[in-house]
């Protein structure tokens, strides 16, 4: 099922949240397990960060509709790709922003009228909130819904500037002309994160030959006494040896171990830090001294290794643990390194 069949379904039909909210916690919980999961085979260009979803009734939604857009993306780029035809370019990209997403954001304002929705009916911290739980449940999936829509039209649209047959609309325009409201004070459309897991969007003819690169299984930087020796920390050789080898053709280090520094690869890397510590890459402990390894000592020795400095981005996600699991799960490789 595409993505606009299953928003179809969510706004008119068997998928409507008004009556679907008769069912269990623990069956939604079941549900959610039938989602298949969706990772970005095209680097985004924006994306959606929305309330948390603290029900199973909410996470089943999120996952539909968030997998569901990913998987828009992912297929309509594929198909972009698929020809070299300029007018058949624009003819996709306008079929997609004119005639599907447009009508679908028409309809979604219909519901949101119809039903009386509001996100103050969502929100803890509003004296509005809505007193029935069902309401505030119902209110938070179209409006979750409509945010992705918009998102959606503003990410092939900006890819595609030239192809529109009709004005590109900024954020507030969109919103105006759809919904005669002014986005929110808070973003909740943001610039998207670099995957770089992802193709680009618009693929070269040529490709430089990469120089060969040869995985290191020991220290690669002159003794440093404040950063442990790879021998005290790493748990497996060989299986991190693998994860460098990767790392490399996914173009966060080159050939002499350098972190390549290009926009949002920071938090990327920092995260990667973080799925190695939590799939156990690192000794707990370390010798002769017999004292626990901590997660700083594990950035240091990284970021001496690679020759980057990304305290500051592993901080942030270490105090926000959902918000990293978060984009775990969005990212193919992170989501699947296996356990050391």
């Amino acid at each position: 099922m595409n993505a606009i069949e299953l928003y179809q379904k969510i706004l008119f039909l068997e998928l409507r949240p008004w009556q679907m909210n008769n069912l269990s916690d623990l069956k939604f919980k079941h549900l959610i397990l039938d989602i298949k999961k969706e990772y970005y085979t095209h680097q985004p260009n924006y994306e959606v960060v929305f309330c948390k979803p603290l029900s199973y009734f909410r996470k089943y939604y999120n996952n539909l509709i968030e997998y569901s857009a990913i998987n828009f993306l992912n297929e309509f780029y594929s198909e972009i790709q698929l020809t070299s035809n300029k007018s058949e370019i624009a003819y996709l990209v306008n079929q997609a922003i004119n005639k599907k997403l447009s009508q679908k954001l028409k309809e979604i304002d219909q519901v949101i009228q119809s039903r009386n929705y509001t996100p103050e009916q969502f929100d803890l911290n509003s004296p509005n909130k809505a007193k029935d739980p069902t309401i505030a449940d119902e209110s938070y999936v179209i409006h979750l819904l409509k945010y992705h829509m918009i998102r959606l039209f503003m990410d092939i649209q900006e890819t595609y500037k030239n192809e529109l047959h009709g004005e590109y609309l900024s954020k507030e325009e969109i919103f105006y002309k759809y919904f005669n409201e002014n986005p929110p004070s808070q973003e909740i459309i943001i610039e998207a994160d670099n995957f770089p897991n992802t193709n680009p969007i618009i693929k070269t003819s040529t490709e430089e030959t990469k120089p060969t690169f040869n995985p290191i299984r020991d220290d690669i930087r002159p003794n440093n006494t404040k950063v442990l020796l790879f021998e005290q920390i790493i748990k497996n050789p060989s299986r991190f040896s693998h994860i460098e080898e990767l790392m490399y053709e996914k173009e966060l280090i080159d050939d002499n171990y350098n972190f390549k520094d290009k926009y949002g690869i920071k938090r990327y890397l920092a995260a990667l830090y973080h799925q190695l510590i939590r799939k156990g890459y690192f000794n707990s402990r370390y010798f002769p001294e017999n004292k626990e390894i901590e997660p700083l000592m594990i950035r240091k020795f990284l970021d001496y290794r690679y020759n980057s400095n990304i305290d500051k981005q592993f901080r942030t996600w270490n105090n926000d643990q959902a918000g990293l699991l978060n984009f775990i799960e969005k990212d193919y490789w992170l989501d699947n390194i296996s356990a050391c």
